[in-house]
C-alpha cells in the first residue's frame, strides 16, 4: 500500500533523521542548530523547528534552552507497549485545508504515543472501499501492532474500519450506524446555534445557509441546531435557504448574487467554510450594500491559527489542535490495550471568536 509523507514537517523530520544516521551521531551527540538546518535544506527556521518538535515526541531527539538539540534514540525504536505504528487515513485535499491544525494535531498524536511511527495513507475519492479493504489488509498481515485514526471519514471506511478488529478512532462524527468506534469531535449542534445567535442579535431577518456540496452527520447537526435556534426565535420557515455548493468561489458568489437581490431586509450568511463565505463577500462587494443592510457573514470552519485575524465572526474549538491530537492518541493507545476509552464519544465545546469590527 502505496503512502505518502504528509504535512511538510513529516517529510523534513524524516530527512534530519536520515541526516543524524548519515552522521553517525550517538545518544547524547548534539544536532546542528535550526537556522544551519533550515539553511541546508532551503527551508523555513519554523518548518524545522516544528519538525524537530515532532523528532522529540518521537523520542528521537531531546531539546532544551541553551543546550540545543541533543540525539536520544537515533534507531527510532518504538517504545509504546501495544503500538508501533499508526495510519492517518484522511483525504489530501483536507489535510492541506486543514495547514497549521494538522500540524498540531499530528505533534499532539505523537506525543501521546511517543516512539510510534505515524504513517499517511490518502484516501482517494474513487474505489474507496478498495482502497481502505486494501490497507487494512496489509496492515493486519505485518508483525507490527497498528491501529487507525480516521479522519473526515465516510461511511465505508468507517465501517471497514470497525469490522477489521484494528485499533481505531475517528476525529470528526460518527455516519450513521457506526457504532463501535471511539471518536473526538466538535458539538456541532452547539456551533449552529452559537452561529444563528449572532445573526439574529445582527437584527438579520433573511438567512442563508450555506453547506459543502456533500453533507456529512456534522452537517446536518449544524442546520439542526440553527434551524431551532431560528424557530425559536419566531422565524418563518420561509426566511430560511439552504444551498450545498462546492467550494469554487465563482459558483458560490453567483449563487450568493441571485439569492441576495431577491431580499428586501438584512440577511444573515452562515457558512460552513471559509471558501464558502469568500464566495459570499464576492457577490456582496459587487452589489456595494450600505451600510446598515450590508449581508452578515458568520463561519463555522475555519482553518487558521487561533490568533489569526478573520473578517467574520467564527467558530473555535474550547482546545488547541495539540491537546485535540493528544486526545486521539490517548484514545487509540487505551483501545489498543483491549481497553474501552473513557469518554467513548468526546465531544469538545466551542465558543465564537469575533473579530473587533464585526
Amino acid at each position: 500500500m502505496e503512502t505518502s509523507q504528509g504535512p511538510r514537517i513529516v517529510e523534513v523530520a524524516e530527512e534530519i533523521l536520515t541526516d543524524i544516521r548519515r552522521r553517525k551521531l550517538r545518544r547524547g551527540d548534539a544536532y546542528p542548530d535550526t537556522i544551519s538546518t533550515a539553511r541546508r535544506l532551503g527551508i523555513s527556521g519554523t518548518t524545522v523547528n516544528r519538525a524537530l518538535q515532532l523528532l522529540a515526541q518521537r523520542g528521537v531527539v531531546r531539546r532544551r534552552q541553551r543546550q540545543g538539540t541533543i540525539v536520544l534514540d537515533p534507531g527510532c525504536q518504538a517504545n509504546h507497549a501495544a503500538l508501533q505504528r499508526v495510519h492517518m487515513v484522511v483525504r489530501q485535499d483536507h489535510l492541506q485545508a486543514e495547514g497549521l491544525w494538522a500540524d498540531g494535531v499530528l505533534l499532539g498524536l505523537q506525543g501521546a504515543l511517543p516512539g510510534v511511527e505515524l504513517r499517511f495513507n490518502f484516501r482517494p475519492e474513487v474505489d474507496e472501499a478498495e482502497y481502505v479493504s486494501d490497507l487494512i489488509h496489509e496492515v493486519l498481515r505485518l508483525r507490527q501492532r497498528a491501529g487507525l485514526v480516521l479522519f473526515r471519514s465516510t461511511v465505508v471506511t468507517q465501517r471497514l474500519a470497525a469490522a477489521s478488529g484494528l485499533p481505531t478512532v475517528v476525529s470528526g462524527m460518527l455516519q450513521p450506524s457506526i457504532r463501535d468506534l471511539p471518536s473526538v469531535d466538535r458539538d456541532q449542534r452547539q456551533i449552529g446555534v452559537l452561529l444563528a445567535e449572532y445573526l439574529l442579535k445582527a437584527r438579520c431577518r433573511r438567512f442563508l445557509i450555506w453547506m459543502r456540496e456533500r453533507l456529512t452527520p456534522g452537517d446536518h447537526a449544524t442546520i439542526d441546531g440553527a434551524m431551532a435556534t431560528f424557530a425559536a426565535a419566531g422565524t418563518p420557515i420561509d426566511a430560511v435557504t439552504l444551498r450545498c455548493l462546492p467550494s469554487d468561489c465563482e459558483a458560490v458568489a453567483a449563487e450568493a448574487q441571485a439569492l441576495l437581490g431577491a431580499s428586501r431586509r438584512r440577511v444573515g450568511c452562515l457558512c460552513r467554510s471559509e471558501s464558502l463565505a469568500r464566495g459570499v463577500e464576492q457577490a456582496i462587494v459587487a452589489r456595494q450594500y450600505p451600510a446598515g443592510r450590508r449581508p452578515v457573514i458568520v463561519v463555522a470552519d475555519t482553518a487558521r491559527r487561533p490568533s489569526s485575524d478573520l473578517p467574520y465572526p467564527c467558530i473555535e474549538p474550547t482546545i488547541g489542535a495539540d491537546e485535540w491530537g493528544a486526545s486521539l492518541g490517548r484514545m487509540l493507545a487505551t483501545a489498543a490495550r483491549g481497553e474501552r476509552p473513557t469518554p467513548y464519544r468526546l465531544t469538545i465545546p466551542v465558543r465564537l471568536r469575533t473579530p473587533a469590527l464585526a
